[in-house]
């Protein structure tokens, strides 16, 4: 099972490189320890960074719908909605952040055949959160000083609390 990085592991803030089907071979295996790592910490994305794994490789959803995205790419950016993010790396730290509301993407699925698509809500936010992973973004990085300050304080209040 590989690893969580705790958010004050240097590794997530470094660029992720490409997967290579030729020379880095089936990333199946890479996948599949994602994905339990992702549900044991009750997530809907991981990219491969948080795992210690400096490959542009990152999954999204549910145990019902499962996207794994490999070389990713945003190919354009529509409109702006702000909401409440969380990440695994940054545990019951919850913040606003601005996103674009729509975007068309391209990445490899694992088989390594092209996937182009469109999309909003939920999926887009998680898109680009894990993307943004993969440019050694983390959604801290997304917020001002204070913004962040005050999410930590309410962190600390609320393990606080489910500490007594």
């Amino acid at each position: 099972m590989s690893k969580l990085l705790s958010e004050n592991d240097p590794i997530l803030l470094e660029i992720s490189e490409s997967w290579d089907f030729e020379t880095d071979g089936d990333p199946n295996d890479i996948i599949r320890d994602m994905i339990k790592t992702m549900f044991e910490h009750n997530g809907i994305g991981l990219s491969a960074i948080q795992a210690g794994i400096k490959k542009r490789i990152f999954i999204m959803g549910n145990e019902q719908n499962l996207v794994a995205c490999i070389n990713p790419k945003i190919l354009e950016k529509h409109g702006e909605v702000r909401d409440v993010e969380g990440c695994l790396s940054f545990p019951d730290l919850w913040m606003h952040v601005a996103r674009a509301e729509k975007i068309k993407v391209k990445y490899q699925d694992i088989r390594g055949m092209t996937v182009e698509r469109e999309l909003e809500g939920l999926l887009s936010r998680v898109f680009q959160h894990e993307y943004d992973h993969l440019n050694g973004i983390c959604f801290v990085n997304k917020v001002g000083p204070v913004t962040l300050e005050r999410a930590k304080e309410k962190r600390k209040k609320r393990l606080r609390h489910s500490l007594n």
